[in-house]
Formats: C-alpha cells, sequence, structure tokens
C-alpha cells in the first residue's frame, strides 16, 4: 500500500483464464488490455485506491498437482461503498465487463473481501524475493469463525514468524483476513481468508515444506485450524501494480 491513504477493504480475486484463450494470449492481455482499461477510464479508476495484478509463473503450468488459476487480482478500497460503486457503475457494465467475458472464466474464479492486510514477516527489503504462494484458506469444519481467525492471527502467525528455521525461508508474510460482512455474501465461497508469502523461488518454497522442523511446526499445526483439502494456491510472479 502507498503510504498515508490506508484503506479499509480489499478484494482477493484468484483468477481463471476464459477456455478460447491459451496461457500467453491472457496473460497479454490481462496486462496489456484489460489493466489498462481499468487504469485509464476514470469512473472506474476513481474508486480503487491500490490495484495490482499477480501473474502466474509461467514454468508453474505443467508441474504436477499445481493450481489450475492464472493469477491473483487484488484492489484496495477505502470503503464498502467504493466496492459497490465500481461494479455497479455504467462503466463498468459498458467497457469492463464485456472486456472480462473475453479474457475470464468468471464461474472459475474464486474472490473474497478482506480486512487490510497484517504483515506477520515485514520484508521491508523484498529484493530477494523472486515469487509469491497466494493461498486461500478455509478453516477446519466445525470450527467456528471467529475462532479461526483468532487462532490464524494469534497462535499461527506467531508461530510461522518465531520459528527461525521457517521463517528463514520467508521473505515476507501477511495475513488477509475475510470480513465479517462478506461472510453474509449471497453465493459467497466458503473461505475465509487468503496467506500470501513472498519467497525466494518455487524450490525455496518447497525447502521449508522439507525441513526437518516442518512436520512438529507449521506441518502439525496447519491441521488443528486448516481444512487441508479445500486450500487453493498459485504461485505468482511478484506485483504488477496497475493503479496506487
Amino acid at each position: 500500500m502507498a503510504p498515508g491513504r490506508p484503506a479499509v477493504i480489499k478484494l482477493v480475486c484468484f483468477v481463471k483464464r476464459n477456455p478460447a484463450l491459451d496461457v500467453e494470449e491472457f496473460h497479454r492481455h490481462w496486462r496489456e488490455v484489460h489493466a489498462p482499461l481499468i487504469r485509464d477510464t476514470p469512473g472506474l479508476a476513481r474508486h480503487i485506491v491500490r490495484y495490482e495484478q499477480n501473474h502466474r509463473l509461467l514454468d508453474d503450468y505443467g508441474q504436477p498437482n499445481r493450481s489450475d488459476f492464472d493469477g491473483v487480482a487484488i484492489q484496495w478500497f477505502d470503503a464498502m461503498d467504493d466496492f459497490v460503486g465500481m461494479v455497479s457503475s455504467d462503466e463498468y457494465r459498458e467497457r469492463l465487463a464485456p472486456d472480462e467475458a473475453l479474457l475470464l472464466d468468471r464461474d472459475g474464479l474464486l474472490w473474497i473481501l478482506t480486512e487490510p492486510e497484517q504483515t506477520l514477516i515485514p520484508g521491508t527489503d523484498r529484493g530477494g524475493a523472486g515469487c509469491k504462494v497466494h493461498t486461500m484458506l478455509r478453516r477446519k469444519p466445525g470450527m467456528a469463525v471467529e475462532d479461526f481467525h483468532r487462532y490464524w492471527r494469534d497462535a499461527h502467525g506467531p508461530l510461522v514468524r518465531d520459528t527461525p528455521a521457517m521463517a528463514r525461508h520467508v521473505v515476507r508474510y501477511e495475513q488477509n483476513r475475510r470480513t465479517a460482512d462478506d461472510y453474509e455474501r449471497p453465493g459467497a465461497p466458503d473461505y475465509d481468508g487468503v496467506a500470501i508469502q513472498w519467497v525466494t523461488s518455487p524450490d525455496g518454497f518447497w525447502a521449508m515444506a522439507a525441513d526437518p522442523a516442518y512436520p512438529d511446526t507449521i506441518g502439525a499445526d496447519n491441521a488443528r485450524f486448516l481444512d487441508m483439502d479445500a486450500l487453493r494456491w498459485v504461485f505468482t510472479d511478484n506485483e504488477e501494480v496497475v493503479i496506487g
């Protein structure tokens, strides 16, 4: 976020391309057509504090057991009214929606609205970050929403931050908790937040998972509060800032 202008709500959207587009066509259109369309349309851009695109690593396509998403779009707003104002505007309906229909598998999108990010590992100098891992989280069955958010914030986050064998693999780590109001959205997906980690490379991320300390720390703790089978995640390049 740009300093001095805190936003109170974020849209985090895992995007999936229109099946009619190949990988290169999608990323080119998303970057060179869709992003400028939002940035250069005043009736859309005026609602947005910050907008970034996170493009899936091209080398990640074709790897086994990977996500079928193509990237992550994140937009910051000062208030819910700004988000609603954007998606209900004439410019959205007449200009952006037709482009979304060309670009996206809109039935395959996965998005939630979150509070401002909480940073656990600041990584203010991100020169060592080669990529990011975005993970959409769902709480363990039977766990109350409030208990999930409390545990994620007060137990799991500090465990990652304060376990040197784990933290050394992470350049930056933030939690994005779903807003209370978004749980009431009709047809909303049953997810609870998005964890974002900046790492040196995919190999660096897998090195964390293979670290001898992992099973007794993060691995064991994940099972205490997460539905592991429901996690959705994607490796991306570092963010490309369109607005902000």
